[in-house]
């Protein structure tokens, strides 16, 4: 058993990594908006390049687990995870320097969406049922660890280099290296999935025996990114600018540590009650929550200068304590549980592109929305979390203890 745990905790490296990656850029998007002048929609264009490359990761990563292997997948997303920290640390100025920023983005964005898919397959695979749950978890913990880590990074980084703010941004964003070198080095001593050589990769995934769970999976990973996390994830430190005011510069990057620390407390506390509580409740009730929470910010920003900033803030801690307990936790779980394994691959790869074509929708859309008002965009999310509760109560089964064998029919 504490292999497994090794195992786990080693190939859920690559969460970690998808956590920096995801929350580093926080820290860095509007310096690099003053830097390169550019307009809400090209900057939210250049923020997104990594979630247009998450898009053909998922796509890809599934045909690649299948032919190749899960762990040589892994292993080759931890090396774009290097080339890409590394190639945003060295983003030239002038005019070329969007483009190769964008660019560079995209490599380390292809290496998010494929371990969102091969990460949770692996563990999903290699897991005793009954803390299946609990395993694939391990991965979502990571992501918001990584996430933590990110932000105290660049705290850290904004306190303590002696630098301009150009400097400061490409480290920011080169740190990342090091977590990828720890990862390819933890691959190393990981196994293959005792899974791999059961799978039929010409086994199709878009027929009528798999038509439900395909279209469970849309729907989670469809409606997981119309909560809204990502543009809280993406653009925290500008969130709590707007909630108050312009005051120091370490104060929204202070903040957004506070987010990352409510979301790793309550990961934590729904890895203690997945498999106790199953999905289906978490699911539900963090709905509820989060439509609360959304549409407390959306009446805060409303009031403009009459706006209490704590209570504003508390509405996005609780919002990110309601995702965190419930979707972000459910989400990766669930989907590795309903598709039959000969096209588990290809269900798990159809699942994180339609994940992260939403994200990417939403973190390319979210400054623009803003920029107009940003209680409509708030007021959006509220609304989209109480659709997801009445489709999860009407037709999401529960997984809870299932062999890992699908839901078809």
């Amino acid at each position: 058993m504490k292999g497994l745990y090794w195992i786990v905790s080693a190939v859920s490296l690559g969460g970690l990594l998808f956590g920096f990656d995801t929350g580093v850029i926080s820290g860095c998007e509007e310096a690099i908006q003053r830097e390169f002048s550019l307009s809400p929609f090209w900057h939210g264009l250049v923020v997104a390049g990594a979630l247009l490359g998450t898009v053909f990761g998922a796509l890809a990563a599934g045909r690649l687990c299948d032919r190749f292997g899960r762990k040589p997948t892994l292993v080759w997303m931890g090396v774009l995870f290097f080339v890409s920290a590394a190639g945003c640390a060295l983003t030239p100025a002038g005019a070329a320097g969007p483009h190769v920023l964008g660019w560079m983005r995209f490599v380390g964005g292809i290496a998010i969406g494929g371990v969102s898919v091969a990460v949770p397959m692996y563990i999903a695979e290699i897991a005793p049922s009954h803390l299946r749950g609990r395993l694939v978890l391990v991965n979502q913990f990571c992501i918001v660890l990584g996430i933590v880590v990110s932000y105290v990074s660049n705290y850290l980084v904004a306190r303590h280099l002696p630098c301009s703010g150009a400097v400061i941004w490409r480290s920011m964003l080169g740190v990342e290296c090091i977590p990828a070198l720890m990862y390819l080095a933890a691959l190393a001593f990981v196994p293959e999935s005792p899974h791999q050589k059961s799978v039929e990769a010409s086994v199709p995934l878009f027929t009528r025996r798999n038509l439900r769970p395909v279209l469970l999976c849309f729907t989670v990973a469809f409606f997981s990114q119309l909560s809204g996390v990502n543009a809280v994830n993406y653009y925290a430190p500008r969130i709590f600018k707007m909630i108050f005011g312009d005051t120091s510069e370490l104060v929204p990057l202070a903040g957004t540590i506070g987010v990352g620390v409510v979301n790793l407390v309550f990961t934590v506390a729904a890895f203690f009650v997945i498999d106790h509580f199953g999905r289906k409740p978490l699911l539900v009730s963090g709905c509820a929550a989060m439509a609360a929470m959304h549409a407390l910010v959306a009446w805060q920003v409303s009031l403009g200068e009459a706006c209490t900033p704590w209570i504003a803030m508390a509405g996005v801690y609780g919002f990110i304590a309601a995702v965190a307990f419930s979707a972000s936790a459910v989400i990766w779980v669930f989907i590795s549980e309903i598709f039959p394994a000969d096209v588990r691959a290809k269900g798990q790869s159809f699942g994180g592109t339609v994940h992260w074509v939403m994200c990417m929708l939403v973190s390319w859309l979210f400054p623009v929305a803003v920029s107009r008002t940003g209680t409509t965009a708030f007021a959006f999310f509220a609304a989209m979390m109480l659709l997801e509760m009445v489709l999860a109560i009407v037709f999401m089964p529960e997984t809870k203890g299932r062999s890992i064998v699908g839901m078809n029919g």
